[in-house]
């Protein structure tokens, strides 16, 4: 089964609401959900400071209660969780929070049994330096350039049987590259 429901501007508590509203929109069909694919990160972490707020105590917690309002929404379906993509340095504090988060994205999925889809790196040139021509002026919405290479990683989480024998950074997490 094939859906995509998406809103711009979301954070984590409107994603769970749209997960929400699918599923009682789609009692029926619910069964046929195989695959979600969660996007999140980059609204609730943008202007976060995570020098002076602690972020596990303020998102995790969120985080924590999607992963399970998903699994009590899709029993069945596998639940993917790509990282938050580079942001360009606006903020001196950027690019920690954004790897804070991932790194926590990571360990969330691997305590609750989701898939981790490490895509950062695609969005970075050979030097480890964030590609311009991936971004809108704006730093952070994808530009087609940066939708296509998006696109490509999601295909495979869509179309691919997961099996990793060489998990990334624990036993118990599934987690697979670009």
């Amino acid at each position: 089964s094939s859906g995509i429901n998406a809103e711009y501007g979301a954070n984590i508590n409107d994603i769970k609401q749209l997960a929400s509203d699918f599923h009682h929109e789609n009692l029926s069909s619910i069964h046929k959900v195989d695959k979600i694919i969660v996007s999140v990160g980059t609204n609730d972490v943008k202007f976060y400071n995570c020098w002076k707020r602690d972020m596990r105590k303020d998102i995790k917690p969120k985080l924590v209660s999607l992963i399970k309002n998903l699994k009590q929404l899709f029993p069945s379906a596998q639940i993917h969780f790509h990282t938050m993509l580079p942001i360009k340095l606006m903020y001196k504090y950027t690019a920690d929070s954004v790897h804070l988060f991932n790194n926590m994205l990571l360990e969330t999925c691997s305590q609750y049994g989701c898939f981790f889809f490490d895509c950062f790196s695609r969005f970075l040139d050979e030097r480890g330096v964030l590609c311009n021509q991936v971004l809108f002026r704006d730093s952070y919405h994808l530009n087609s350039a940066g939708l296509k290479v998006l696109c490509r990683a999601l295909k495979f989480i869509v179309y691919s049987n997961l099996f990793n024998p060489h998990p990334r950074y624990s036993p118990y997490n599934r987690s697979y590259p670009c």
